[in-house]
């Protein structure tokens, strides 16, 4: 029988993250997941996606990164993606580990700025076999007259922390549903005000949207995703990728993502594009039984033929 277990394990930094496993009613694939920029794993659909998954005949690890919801990690929402990628690795030891997991049938999923990791962490290990990235955040844009003086102030929080004081955290959201900072997080003004909402205990719903959300990140974040550019790494890709397109992405236009998966590596990809659909609701609606179908697909074909481990 499909069960569902909480779970934690270890990084090789010594990090504990905590998460949840979608255990299949047979061995065999296996997945990780994880949510996108200061994201947690209730958010955004993800809970849906991994039990259709699971449904599916796939054994789920989905987990909250390192500093955030229920993962261990200092200081508190600091995200740094490139540490996020060795977390993958880890991921995929403990999901390896598992009676009900094919090794040779691994793959890794991200959406936004998790898809980027997940496609970056399968390009330097071998054990994913397969990768689907939903609308993966390659870059990130700002706001350039903003940027001066964000990075002065990420230099001074530099100093600070050196003398042994806090961190500087900013809201990842203000109350215009924009980033302070002024990066683009690709969160629509609807999306904005359910993010924000969550932080309002009084708000019945709040535990469905996501308990475990803080609507805040370090200051040092923003200099991390400056610097993210993941791109060259890409060509290193020698497994089947799956790019899932919002028609109407707030983050990056689907005709950048076009351009970018025309650039990827390999004769298996399959790239789709849904109508309709932002950055932020590409997860929910009533189109996702016909996208994970289209995952599903994709997922078996990928590891058609894989030996078994």
């Amino acid at each position: 029988m499909s069960t569902q277990q909480d779970v934690e394990f270890k990084t090789i930094d010594g990090i504990t993250l905590r998460g949840r496993m979608y255990i299949a009613s047979s061995r065999g694939p296996g997945i990780v997941m994880s949510p996108g920029f200061n994201g947690v794993k209730e958010m955004v659909g993800l809970p849906n996606v991994a039990l259709a998954f699971q449904q599916a005949g796939l054994t789920v690890l989905m987990y909250d990164p390192r500093t955030t919801g229920l993962s261990d990690g200092e200081p508190r929402n600091d995200i740094d993606p490139f540490t996020q990628i060795d977390d993958y690795s880890d991921a995929l030891s403990y999901l390896a580990a598992h009676s009900m997991v094919d090794q040779s049938r691994m793959g890794v999923w991200g959406m936004s700025l998790s898809g980027a990791i997940a496609l970056a962490c399968a390009a330097v290990d071998p054990r994913a076999r397969f990768v689907v990235a939903v609308c993966p955040a390659l870059e990130y844009s700002f706001t350039a007259a903003k940027l001066p003086g964000v990075l002065a102030k990420i230099a001074k929080d530099r100093e600070s922390q050196i003398k042994g004081n806090d961190p500087f955290y900013l809201p990842m959201l203000n109350q215009q549903g924009e980033n302070p900072a002024g990066f683009n997080l690709g969160v629509d003004k609807d999306a904005a005000l359910r993010i924000l909402s969550a932080q309002d205990e009084s708000i019945p719903t709040r535990q469905s949207i996501a308990a475990n959300h803080v609507n805040r990140t370090t200051i040092q974040s923003y200099r991390k995703l400056l610097m993210w550019s993941p791109a060259p790494i890409l060509r290193h890709l020698s497994v089947p990728v799956m790019f899932v397109v919002p028609e109407r992405d707030q983050l990056i236009p689907a005709a950048g993502q076009q351009e970018v998966f025309d650039k990827l590596p390999g004769e298996s990809n399959q790239i789709h594009v849904e109508q309709g659909r932002g950055h932020m609701d590409i997860l929910e609606g009533e189109h996702v039984p016909d996208l994970m179908r289209r995952k599903v697909s994709f997922i078996n074909e990928a590891v058609k033929g894989q030996k078994l481990a």
